[in-house]
């Protein structure tokens, strides 16, 4: 079996890459993210009706293009090399949910919009708190709050793990409804920036039972093990440049055999990381009964490695890394943050051994 990128995937790479090389600077990064209100909303315009994006996934009679999985694990990668603060990260997850609830006549509608440019925020751990949902159908509707949800305040719809009864159930909700209330909240990763949801009788969606919350969960974990994967690679690149231009004792100081070992140890970790995450990717359309077990275990492992390399690039970048001038302090919180909103690298680990029968369910 060829797990190698077609041609086509390679050029989606190119384009993408290309794309943010002009509009997604660090000082646009650094314009939205510090100084502004966490969402580079040009680049989002050009994302969506330049680049179709966020119509990747989504079938043509929807409004999208119909690719796979990988493709949008490729976008992801590329967008996460940048740290652009746009909601991308939940508009794909909630695509790929919708899709998966397709035979649901709500989610064809709320499929379209994000085709069309409506961005999505996912809230689908029970951590985050499980709004009770009420009625069926048209009359359905919402009670309860949300916490922590990633891109919240930048969003238009959102895709949350509710419960009906004791039973978990997927399930959306329009944010600009009535009985909606959105509180940005202050964060860590500012390129990311989160918020609370409280709903009161909102209007909502009824998406499926638990299995469909469970996928749309693993789907989050896979799009966030792709992410880290491409914001672990900008660290290591730009911290080899550096090694590479910066001068002590007469001799560029990645010369010295210490620090070579440390970037070789890193760039290994990485690409382990790297097959992981697109194995998962891959499984989300190729092997989806895998999908359960290699989710949570390539969201650790490639958190694990991003965790790694940001704090190593800041080491490795002596006095300037700690500074805030420089970039590197941004991937050490995206770092930090991904982790918390995934529930923690052992955690995940956990799941994926109960999944797979090594380990007994608490």
């Amino acid at each position: 079996m060829d797990f190698s990128f077609s041609e086509d995937q390679r050029e989606l790479r190119a384009t993408v890459r290309s794309f943010l090389d002009r509009h997604a600077t660090s000082t646009v990064v650094r314009e939205a993210a510090l100084e502004g209100d966490g969402f580079a909303r040009e680049p989002w315009q050009r994302l969506i009706g330049e680049m179709e994006l966020t119509g990747l996934a989504i079938d043509p009679e929807r409004g999208g293009t119909g690719a796979s999985f990988v493709e949008v694990g490729i976008a992801l990668e590329e967008l996460g090399r940048t740290l652009l603060p746009v909601p991308y990260l939940g508009t794909v997850v909630a695509a790929g949910a919708l899709t998966g609830a397709v035979d649901s006549d709500a989610a064809k509608p709320l499929l379209e919009r994000i085709a069309v440019g409506a961005a999505a925020a996912v809230a689908l751990d029970a951590a985050n708190g499980a709004p009770e949902l009420s009625g069926d159908g048209e009359s359905a509707t919402l009670d309860g709050s949300v916490a922590h949800v990633a891109d919240g305040p930048h969003a238009d719809l959102l895709i949350l793990r509710a419960r009906a009864g004791n039973e978990p159930v997927l399930a959306a909700v329009d944010l600009d409804a009535g009985g909606v209330a959105v509180e940005p909240l202050p964060t860590l990763d500012q390129t990311r920036r989160q918020a609370t949801v409280q709903l009161a009788g909102a209007p909502a969606v009824r998406l499926g039972g638990g299995a469909a919350a469970a996928r749309a969960r693993d789907l989050l974990a896979a799009a966030l093990a792709v992410e880290s994967v491409g914001a672990a690679q900008r660290c290591l690149d730009t911290t080899v440049e550096y090694l590479g231009e910066r001068v002590q004792f007469g001799r560029p100081i990645g010369s010295f055999q210490a620090l070579k070992h440390r970037c070789a140890d890193l760039a290994a970790a990485l690409e382990a990381a790297r097959s992981t995450a697109y194995y998962a990717a891959w499984a989300v359309d190729g092997a989806p009964e895998e999908l359960p077990e290699l989710a949570p275990l390539a969201r650790a492992v490639c958190g694990e490695s991003l965790w790694r390399v940001a704090a190593e690039s800041i080491q490795l970048h002596g006095g300037i890394g700690f500074t805030w001038e420089h970039d590197a302090h941004l991937y050490f919180k995206r770092a930090k943050a991904s982790e918390l909103l995934a529930g923690g690298f052992r955690a995940q680990r956990r799941l994926a051994a109960e999944r797979a029968g090594i380990l007994a369910a608490p």
